[in-house]
């Protein structure tokens, strides 16, 4: 039996529809609505703005994250944990592709509407943190959670134009993440000559 689609789902895909249609700039939030049979009062309670309807695309790219159980091996190293559970959620994030793609095209000319992204992002950064095992409070989860926050904004272009398989999406996340356990080495090693007898932990913990 299909599962009833709840009103936040009938607007994000009639808005989807919509957003393919005219661009980000050009739809129509209540247009949308009423194509989903939303009542405007409804569509004031669970999105009154177009920021709202990024982080209600947002919260269903995590949830479909979330209850896809992935394996991730606690025993493997930090970065390789990173980089599964940041690909995986890459892969939830195909339905709103063309969104993204319409955000984007429209960022050219208003960059101002990029900044819209940056709470569905942190969110997001957060629980892809608590997939991999990493760290996700105090200082160093502020570091861990604000890293793969700015992982994701620099590998969201490459995986805009990139194709079903996520070939480039990989390669790219695979380098990112190298040169920061490179650059994390490297300010290990500076650490332990300024104060002999320290050890750090690796760049997204234990």
């Amino acid at each position: 039996m299909t599962a009833r689609k709840t009103p936040e789902q009938k607007l994000i895909a009639a808005a989807t529809a919509e957003i393919v249609a005219h661009g980000w700039s050009g739809f129509s939030l209540t247009k949308a609505a009423r194509k989903a049979a939303i009542p405007l009062a409804t569509l004031y309670e669970i999105c009154p703005g177009k920021p709202a309807l990024l982080s209600l695309m947002g919260k269903e790219v995590d949830l479909a994250f979330l209850r896809q159980d992935h394996a991730v091996d606690p025993d493997m190293p930090a970065r390789d944990r990173a980089f599964d559970a940041i690909l995986y959620w890459f892969e939830h994030l195909e339905p709103i592709r063309p969104v993204l793609q319409a955000i984007r095209d429209a960022g050219k000319d208003d960059p101002v509407l990029l900044v819209d992204l940056l709470p569905m992002a942190a969110r997001s950064a957060n629980w892809i943190a608590e997939v991999a095992r990493l760290p996700d409070t105090g200082w160093r989860g502020f570091a861990v959670t604000r890293g793969i926050g700015l992982l994701m904004a620099d590998t969201l272009p490459v995986w805009l134009d990139d194709g079903r398989d996520l070939a480039r999406t990989m390669a790219h996340l695979d380098r990112r993440l190298r040169m920061i356990e490179e650059w994390n080495e490297s300010l290990q090693g500076l650490r332990r000559d300024a104060t002999p007898g320290t050890d750090e932990d690796e760049p997204f913990g234990p």
